[in-house]
């Protein structure tokens, strides 16, 4: 306020002296001096007047100030307290016997004192502290609920008196509330009572819905006074959202459309939380049948309507969670992956029931993933919890069976509002069979690199091709089925490496037929398959006229390839014999595509291994 009268001084003395520079050098100094003897003057009234000086604060009381508060409030025979603002400050011991908290009075001091009313009391208790603390501070009075310390509420009349003595504290005593003591004036007047004391709202309205009647159920319901409520719509305190349709229902009920009205209602207290409630109502009527309005009850039904939604939405997740491919869960943060909650799919995904994963009751889901994968599958989690970001990982994990399974697992972590992780939640998926084509794929150009073998799709193009060249030109060439599948038996004790090094040596054995007028492809199962279009390796090609000079040659390259292979293999530090057996289809007008003349070369081979290992059988010969 000082800054702003002095602005404003400021200011008019600036106008003053250009205003008299417009009318001579005389009025240049007179008007200003004039508006600084006028800011002068009004200075010094303005000294003189109370209001100038600011209001002071009130001051703090001191220690001994608040010990004469509490030694008054422990004098006092009736419950009380003492607050400074909202605090307690002091509790008597009948304030202390009153709330079930005798001998506990250190955990009442120091409390807001609103932790120890009812909150449909808050507001109220707000108006009397704005009464009992304010510029013409006086008593406050009224009705509060108290609660004890066993949660139950106790309604007393409280009275709120300021102490002059003590600045800032106020001196609450608590009586009997006089509305429940018994009343003996007449028969109505216990009705009134009896009714008072149901936990049950019961209201009567005239014919347009207006309340004429309430119990006092009807204040600790919706937090309205039973004053302020009389002759106001029943439907004031009904959702906006239901209002319409319980406005026509009362009506309908007065007019005689409805006998009764039963329904499950929104409400809002005077706080604005919203409950739900059952409304019954039906007509009053007089012996002679005048229509007096109509009465009704309501019943709050939150909890039930609550259980309800929680029930249906529980069934809703089971339903969904039962039909996921996979497993649901939520666990902690530890190398045993302890889990506090698995979904039904874990049966189909490894064989266990969620209850034996779950707190570890009968296996740690951490001990069955592979030892291989522990420690890529806790550095990769951790380092995206750390981020604060989800994560997606692929590893092998061991079913009931003790089989190792592929899986992929999504998850994040659940963190808490000071960013503290509470869990881990996410999804487990079997993708076993996706991985192994991977795997598979992966090692077929693996040994395809490493052995110079045609893959098996481009031998099955050139079969094709060289079979219609073959038919237009009468080009000789022979397609060789070589069986070696005698090897699968014993190197199935072997690892998945050993295989594969095993498998390389005996493709590396197909020398007398690698060469340009050759191509080599694995079938699988130790299978392979031979297409020859030059029998003369290592010499210069020359044409074949017929199959009298095919035979002899395709004859020839076999017995060196079946020489070759049969030679003993060592598998796991001991040498073993190779059983190979080789089919041969030579071209001819009788094979319509490749697949018949593999067929055809196919069944030769198996008429070979009949016959013992070392044989060589052609096709339809």
């Amino acid at each position: 306020m000082t800054l702003y009268v002095f602005s404003a001084w400021i200011l008019a003395l600036l106008f003053a002296a250009v205003v008299g520079s417009w009318y001579g050098s005389a009025t240049a100094y007179a008007l200003p001096g004039a508006v600084v003897l006028s800011g002068l003057a009004m200075l010094g009234l303005a000294r003189r007047l109370p209001w100038y000086v600011g209001r002071p604060h009130p001051p703090e009381a001191s220690a001994q100030q608040m010990e004469w508060a509490g030694q008054l409030c422990h004098n006092i025979s009736s419950p009380s307290v003492t607050i400074q603002g909202q605090q307690i400050t002091f509790a008597n011991q009948a304030f202390l016997a009153l709330l079930n908290y005798r001998g506990r009075g250190d955990q009442v001091v120091g409390l807001p004192f609103t932790n120890l009313l009812h909150p449909v009391d808050h507001a109220r208790f707000a108006t009397l502290m704005a009464i009992a603390g304010g510029e013409d501070a006086s008593d406050a009075e009224g009705v509060l609920r108290l609660v004890r310390s066993d949660g139950g509420a106790i309604k007393m009349h409280a009275s709120i008196s300021p102490l002059s003595s003590v600045p800032g504290s106020l001196l609450i005593q608590f009586s009997p509330d006089a509305a429940t003591a018994p009343v003996r004036d007449g028969v109505e007047n216990s009705m009134s009572l009896v009714l008072d004391q149901l936990d049950l709202v019961l209201f009567k309205t005239d014919a347009e819905g207006r309340i004429a009647y309430v119990n006092r159920a009807w204040e600790r319901l919706t937090g309205r006074s039973m004053a302020d409520s009389r002759g106001r719509l029943l439907s004031v305190a009904i959702h906006p959202e239901d209002r319409d349709a319980v406005d026509r229902g009362m009506l309908s009920v007065a007019g005689g459309q409805l006998d009764h009205l039963n329904t499950e209602v929104r409400m809002v207290n005077g706080s604005g939380t919203v409950f739900w409630v059952m409304l019954r109502a039906q007509t009053c009527t007089l012996p002679d049948g005048d229509l007096l309005g109509v009465v009704g009850t309501m019943t709050e039904v939150t909890r039930r309507r609550r259980g309800e939604d929680l029930g249906s939405s529980r069934r809703y997740l089971n339903t969904l969670l039962a039909n996921v491919p996979g497993m649901v869960y939520r666990g902690r943060n530890d190398p045993d992956w302890t889990m506090e909650f698995v979904s039904d799919g874990s049966v189909d995904l490894i064989g266990y029931e969620p209850w034996e994963l779950v707190d570890n009751h009968r296996i740690a889901f951490g001990s069955l993933v592979h030892p291989e994968d522990r420690e890529f599958l806790w550095a990769q989690v951790q380092a995206n919890l750390a981020q604060h970001k989800p994560y997606q990982i692929s590893y092998r994990i061991a079913d009931v069976s003790g089989n190792y399974i592929w899986v992929w697992e999504q998850g994040r972590g659940v963190f808490s509002s000071q960013g503290e992780l509470l869990a881990i939640e996410g999804f487990i998926t079997d993708v076993s069979e996706r991985r192994g084509a991977e795997e598979k794929a992966r090692r077929r150009m693996w040994f395809e690199a490493r052995t110079g073998m045609t893959s098996r799709a481009i031998f099955d193009a050139l079969l094709a091709w060289t079979l219609h060249q073959s038919q237009v030109n009468e080009l000789p060439f022979a397609l060789l089925w070589v069986d070696a599948s005698g090897l699968a038996e014993p190197v199935m004790s072997s690892s998945a490496e050993a295989a594969e090094q095993i498998l390389a040596t005996v493709a590396r054995r197909f020398r007398p037929v690698n060469y340009p007028g050759a191509a080599i492809t694995y079938l699988d199962n130790y299978q392979f398959a031979v297409l020859l279009t030059d029998f003369r390796a290592g010499e210069a090609a020359r044409a074949l006229s017929g199959s009298n000079e095919v035979i002899p040659a395709v004859s020839q390259l076999a017995s060196r390839l079946v020489q070759e292979l049969s030679a003993p293999l060592n598998v796991g530090g001991r040498d073993i014999s190779v059983p190979v057996a080789v089919g041969i289809a030579i071209a001819d007008a009788r094979y319509i595509g490749a697949e018949s003349m593999f067929a055809a070369a196919r069944r030769a081979a198996t008429q070979a291994a009949e016959l013992g290992p070392g044989h060589c059988e052609f096709a339809d010969e």
